[in-house]
């Protein structure tokens, strides 16, 4: 079974007129700036690792699928990288 850690992250976002919160771009820890060119799916969903049911954005960041989380509860996104 594959393990994972969190890795919270900074995150820029938009809170459009018709509602909700779309991330544009997260930085990683190394000041690395990736940018979300769209969101495909948003729900609430558990994570691998520790939290409160949060909400899953399955976003396409460089071509790729990938998971963004936000914790509404402590109002912080992570990500879940593997642990090697």
């Amino acid at each position: 079974m594959q393990h994972y850690e969190k890795v919270c992250v900074e995150v820029l976002a938009r809170f459009p007129k018709e509602g909700g919160i779309r991330p544009v771009s997260l930085l990683w820890e190394d000041g690395r700036q990736f940018i979300v060119e769209r969101v495909k799916s948003v729900g609430r969903v558990p994570a691998h690792v520790g939290s409160l049911l949060p909400i899953r954005y399955t976003c396409i960041i460089g071509g790729r699928e990938k998971e963004l989380y936000l914790e509404r509860e402590r109002m912080r996104w992570f990500v879940e990288v593997p642990s090697s």
